[in-house]
């Protein structure tokens, strides 16, 4: 069997994976695949998304501040 005759098979078993595999040959399912496992879909009404997670009177200073402390960065590290 030469290289060529192991490319085909190769691309033969891409092209039809065994039942019960619904997932591509390299192991990645594709975004709809996910969507369908998991039974969800696109997001219709993206108020759904709006997160209440900060006061509104708070000022947004005050919301850096905790933002750069919640990802672990100091004020007195010049990289931060």
């Amino acid at each position: 069997m030469n290289v060529a005759d192991n490319r085909d098979e190769l691309d033969e078993a891409i092209a039809s994976p065994p039942a019960g595999v619904s997932y591509s040959a390299e192991g990645h399912p594709s975004v709809h695949q996910l969507m369908a496992d998991q039974g969800t879909g696109p997001i219709t009404d993206v108020t759904l998304l709006h997160g209440d997670f900060w006061p509104e009177e708070e000022p947004i200073e005050a919301f850096l501040k905790a933002l750069h402390e919640w990802r672990g960065h100091k004020r007195t590290d010049p990289a931060a």
